[in-house]
This record gives C-alpha cells, structure tokens and sequence, in this order.
C-alpha cells in the first residue's frame, strides 16, 4: 500500500502530537498494553486490551473474564471499556 504526501503527513503530525501529549512512561505502558493484546487476546497490534474487550462486550461475545475485567477497570475510570473503543 502506498501512501498519498498527505496521509503520511497526516501520520507525522499525530505522531508528533502523541509524543507531545503523553510522558515516556505512559507511551511505553500504552505498548505493553497492546503487546498484551495480541499475545494473550490474539487482538490488533495497534488496539489495547480495553478496547479490544469493548467491543466484544458491545458485540455480546465477551466471556466472563473479560467483563469481569471491564468492571474491575470501572472502579478507576467509568465505563472505561467503552471509552477506550478505537484505542
């Protein structure tokens, strides 16, 4: 696939603006999370695990651990499942 001047730009600058708008340390857990994603939920390597549970969840096809998960991570940030769909 090859990619227009445009769209590479565009990739640039949310690049940029990612590292401008998180620490080191948050970029690095964000990584984890998604290296964990593909290792134990054979997900995307470019969506976290909330997400990924997220949407199986609005999908109906999350099992009992995963929602339990999402409730887990509820404590910390309301509906954090849904809000991280797309991440």
């Amino acid at each position: 696939m090859v990619r227009t001047k445009e769209e590479l730009q565009a990739l640039y600058d949310k690049f940029d603006r990612d590292v401008a708008s998180y620490s080191r340390i948050m970029r690095s857990l964000l990584a984890i999370d998604q290296l964990f994603n593909v290792i134990v939920w054979n997900g995307s390597q470019d969506e976290t695990i909330s997400s990924h549970i997220g949407r199986k969840i609005v999908a109906g096809k999350a099992n009992w651990f995963e929602i339990r998960l999402c409730k887990f991570l509820h404590r910390f940030e309301d509906n954090h499942c849904r809000k991280s769909l797309g991440e």
